[in-house]
């Protein structure tokens, strides 16, 4: 689901952040008295910026009907976007070839009370891929529609898992800048728009939903294997599919619908599984 100004020009990321005193520097006495009148007018100016709705933060929290917990719309960054992708399980963690993307995307909150590196205490999400890749190699991966399952005749389609399987949850994964354009021997070639995600496996026998390809399967088999009903942390080199634990597969274009600020859930492809 981001190229960040420069860091000492960067945006708050919480309404309630402080501004350090310029810039966290010390500043001398003289220094001081100098400046005295224009901080006072800098002050102003800056409280009345923070202030304004999204001057200072590049992030909106909202609630989606029907779906639990806040969630975050990422404005004019970059992400990677895994829903659709195929994900290999190795040590029981997934690793999925996203495509690397820019614009806006939504993602769970993923808030964290502190983190040693982080001087914005406390953070979420949002605060997580501020500056990203330039400031640590990654960008975070969060979810918009994508094209081929939100076209008919795309390739891509959501599968209702009624009876379980296992799924890579890849909402708030970590993607590393240093494999685009790359050919790692885990996940073959990584084209210049993509980049390679970490995202945890999950095996549960409660309904979830995850993004397959299309045309759907004809077979019940076919359309268990895509589910992971074989799948766990335990096989190595896996087939893996991202998916959500919402049993409402309708939760995608729910998701979609709160990043547009549309009311209704934008339509999204299905399959359904057959018979036998």
């Amino acid at each position: 689901m981001v190229q960040g100004p420069a860091e000492f020009a960067r945006p708050q990321p919480h309404p309630e952040s402080v501004l350090a005193y310029n810039g966290g520097k010390k500043m001398s006495i003289f220094s001081r008295a100098r400046s005295g009148n224009g901080s006072l007018l800098a002050a102003a100016i800056l409280l009345s910026i923070i202030l304004l709705p999204e001057a200072a933060v590049s992030q909106q929290v909202v609630t989606c009907p029907g779906i639990p917990g806040q969630w975050v719309i990422l404005k004019n960054q970059p992400y990677a976007l895994c829903a659709g992708a195929a994900a290999v399980n190795f040590n029981e963690i997934t690793y999925a070839n996203c495509a690397k993307l820019r614009g806006n995307s939504i993602s769970l909150q993923q808030n964290f009370p502190f983190a040693p590196g982080n001087d914005d205490n406390p953070g979420n999400i949002a605060t997580v891929n501020e500056g990203a890749p330039n400031r640590g190699g990654y960008i975070v991966s969060t979810y918009s529609p994508p094209a081929g399952a939100a076209n008919p005749n795309g390739d891509l389609a959501v599968y209702q898992c009624e009876s379980g399987g296992s799924y890579a949850q890849c909402d708030g994964g970590l993607c590393f800048t240093s494999t685009t354009g790359r050919n790692p021997p885990l996940w073959g070639p990584v084209s210049n728009n993509q980049v390679v995600c970490s995202c945890p496996i999950h095996t549960t026998p409660l309904p979830f939903s995850v993004m397959g390809p299309k045309p759907c399967p004809t077979t019940a088999a076919e359309y268990d294997a895509v589910c992971g009903a074989n799948g766990s942390q335990a096989n190595n080199g896996a087939t893996i599919f991202i998916g959500d634990p919402f049993s409402n597969p309708a939760s995608w274009g729910i998701l979609a619908a709160c990043l547009l600020g549309q009311t209704q859930p934008v339509p999204i492809n299905t399959c359904t599984r057959p018979a036998q």
